[in-house]
């Protein structure tokens, strides 16, 4: 049950608290409590849309090298209980997200609205694939400055939309490259890419994801004259994702990259403290 929660990947819920740090909050408690609650609501619902995801995956799931020790393809979980575990998490998702506010509500209800669609008919249609689920990391930034009240920043708002297409992107050319002519068993969709157009789609998405980064610091440099310092490391994150994608085999799961490879750590290691440093010291 535990594994069918996927929690390894609760890391890309950590985006709610984009918006408490930039926004200079991260000290002051009661927003940091908010966005700690947010952060655990999106997690419940993350869990819940991952169920219901391996539900509707599960025949193909079987077909896939990895995917088929899932815990329902797999036979360790029924069905019966992983859809009523479903329906607990999405129950106590939402309880906490009215709590936190109606805006945030509203966030949490789009997300799972956009996750199921996902699930069932999304996943399928390519290239819409990949946009729906780098409009989940966006809903999630949005949703982190809506748990503290603050107004969120086009600019960061589209460096993040960027930044997770590039990451979509980058999955889906990971499958490919990985599972070859058999790609399309276990989903569908990769039968419609190729390596060469999903090249050109990741390259151009990590720059747009750069450039956009670049321009909001350029906006609000006069404030955090420090922050511009943080471009190389997101250069270098960026470059070094790409080529942990093609040479590594890592791109399959975002967050193997996190935990695995100590470049990538040292360098969000030292983002981390260059962000804060920019804006709590400078």
């Amino acid at each position: 049950m535990l594994r069918l929660l996927r929690p390894r990947q609760w890391t890309k819920n950590v985006l709610l608290f984009a918006a408490l740090v930039f926004a200079e909050k991260l000290f002051v408690p009661e927003a940091l409590l908010r966005a700690s609650l947010a952060f655990v609501c999106f997690c419940l619902a993350a869990s819940s849309a991952y169920v219901v995801n391996d539900l509707v995956d599960a025949p193909r799931d079987r077909e896939h090298p990895d995917k088929r020790r899932r815990p329902i393809a797999s036979g360790e979980v029924g069905r019966g209980p992983a859809l009523a575990l479903a329906v607990g998490l999405t129950a106590a998702a939402l309880a906490l997200a009215a709590a936190l506010g109606t805006g945030f509500l509203g966030a949490v209800l789009v997300y799972l609205a956009l996750t199921h669609f996902y699930s069932f008919v999304g996943k399928n249609v390519v290239i819409l694939d990949a946009m729906l689920v780098s409009a989940g990391f966006v809903i999630r930034a949005v949703a982190g400055a809506l748990a503290i009240f603050v107004p969120s920043s086009d600019w960061f708002v589209l460096c993040t939309l960027f930044l997770a297409l590039f990451l979509a992107l980058s999955k889906r050319r990971a499958e490919l490259l990985r599972a070859g002519e058999t790609a399309s068993l276990a989903r569908p969709v990769l039968a419609a890419y190729t390596p060469g157009t999903l090249a050109m789609f990741t390259a151009t998405s990590m720059t747009a994801a750069l450039i956009t980064y670049a321009i909001y610091v350029h906006a609000v440099l006069e404030k955090y004259p420090w922050l511009g310092l943080s471009l190389p490391f997101v250069m270098f994150g960026l470059f070094r994702y790409q080529l942990l994608v093609e040479t590594g085999g890592l791109g399959e799961r975002p967050e193997d990259v996190v935990f695995h490879d100590r470049p990538f750590q040292l360098c969000l290691l030292g983002f981390a403290v260059v962000a804060l440093a920019a804006l709590y010291l400078g």
